[in-house]
């Protein structure tokens, strides 16, 4: 244990170095596992059929974390090409990385406890068929796996160093690793990696990105959704102006979500210092977005909670009930934390 040392950096050999190796390797392994699994269990249909986590609230999901997985995964695993064995490793990018993967890590175990509690409620019964069985057993695997990362990653967190005093929030984000990342990938001899590294590099541009990131974030987040409800209307046939905008809406609010709640947690862009009032819309507007998501996979619970009947029978009446429901969640969430703000 290494709990009352304090350092900055990891020196070549170090004992934690081989600990978090172990970690980020089998979170990577049982990200890239996990996502085959999801693709093929929600958009192969011959498989999807007999599938007990077929429809909502199960399948909304493995909607989100089938895409969130291995875009994170992606991300940890690309920052993690600048931990070289062979050089000293700055103790904030081991524990950012550490920190991502523990993040991808347990989104795949939210998702496989979703799968779980599908087969336990016996969803979908009358699909079951004889690939059922099959594609239970497989979850087995992924579960140990995956409950095997999670150990690896609290093995490797609690014998992280804690960091020199005062520097705790000193440290770098993901946004400093972008233009030596650029460098490696492109190749140190390269002139034109060179140049695009130091333009991704410069003050102005990441000072840029750390004051909008919000900005940058919803923008993102609106032309993810516009992906996927394309997607979705070029493979199931086109649903209307109404529902396309809210699948649009839906996916949006929840990438927008996971990626404001991801900054907090991962520092993928330290922002600078916000009034508490900005700072409590910021977070309302985060807690608004989130209801979208959690609203499409409870509809038809909140559907019969609002005596309308057993499931959702007008898109009208759904849309209008879920953006209620996220302006007032939204509201609730600005006055709680605006009020203790000023406590």
């Amino acid at each position: 244990m290494c709990d009352d040392v304090t350092i900055d950096q990891l020196e070549v050999g170090h004992p934690v170095r081989p600990a978090a190796a172990a970690a980020l390797l089998t979170s990577a392994a049982g990200a890239a596992a996990f996502s085959l699994f999801a693709y093929l269990t929600t958009q192969v249909r011959v498989i999807r059929a007999g599938s007990p986590w077929q429809d909502d609230p199960y399948d909304a999901v493995v909607t989100f974390t089938l895409f969130f997985v291995p875009l994170l995964g992606a991300l940890g695993g690309a920052r993690a090409l600048l931990c070289r064995r062979d050089r000293p490793l700055p103790r904030y990018r081991i524990e950012q990385v550490l920190r991502a993967e523990l993040v991808c890590t347990l989104l795949v175990a939210a998702t496989l406890a979703t799968d779980w509690a599908a087969v336990a409620a016996r969803a979908d019964r009358a699909s079951w068929g004889g690939g059922t069985p099959w594609l239970i057993a497989s979850l087995l695997p992924l579960t140990g796996v995956t409950a095997g990362s999670l150990l690896l990653h609290r093995r490797a967190i609690r014998r992280l160093p804690k960091p020199v005093r005062g520097a705790e929030d000193t440290g770098g984000d993901w946004l400093d690793d972008l233009a030596p990342l650029a460098t490696l990938l492109a190749g140190a001899r390269s002139r034109p990696g060179r140049a695009l590294a130091a333009q991704i590099g410069r003050d102005k541009v990441l000072g840029f990105v750390r004051l909008h990131f919000a900005l940058l974030a919803a923008a993102a987040a609106v032309a993810a959704g516009l992906l996927v409800a394309t997607g979705l209307a070029s493979g199931e046939g086109w649903p209307g102006m109404l529902l396309f905008t809210m699948e649009t809406a839906v996916f949006a609010g929840g990438t927008f979500a996971f990626t404001m709640i991801c900054n907090s947690l991962l520092r993928f862009a330290t922002p600078p210092p916000a009034s508490e009032m900005r700072r409590a819309a910021r977070i309302a507007i985060t807690a608004g977005a989130l209801t979208l998501p959690v609203s499409l996979a409870l509809r038809d619970t909140a559907w019969q909670l609002l005596g309308l009947g057993d499931q959702v029978d007008s898109i009208g009446q759904w849309a209008a009930a879920t953006l209620a429901f996220a302006l007032l969640t939204g509201a609730l969430t600005f006055g709680v934390t605006a009020i203790a703000a000023g406590e």
